[in-house]
């Protein structure tokens, strides 16, 4: 999310920021090591500073689209009818 996202300033000139808050994501071979990530990311908030804004997991596949463009002439159209 990104350091001074909450209050917009430093309030002091340091260059140390005056808070950081992140947004973690993880890609896993097995839901269980999914669910490890996300035990991992609950310790770092349970154990981090008061008032933290709250923690949210969870473990879902993704499935990508990924759009292309193919030559029309590589197409060919097929209509198939299903009668039941």
């Amino acid at each position: 999310m990104g350091y001074n996202s909450v209050h917009r300033t430093n309030f002091e000139s340091t260059s140390i920021p005056y808070e950081v808050r992140l947004r973690v994501a993880g890609k896993a071979q097995t839901p269980e090591t999914a669910a490890w990530i996300g035990q991992e990311v609950e310790a770092l908030y349970t154990n981090g500073p008061a008032g933290g804004g709250g923690v949210k997991k969870s473990v879902n596949e993704v499935i990508g689209i990924l759009s292309i463009l193919l030559e029309r002439a590589n197409i060919q159209p097929l209509v198939t009818v299903f009668e039941t």
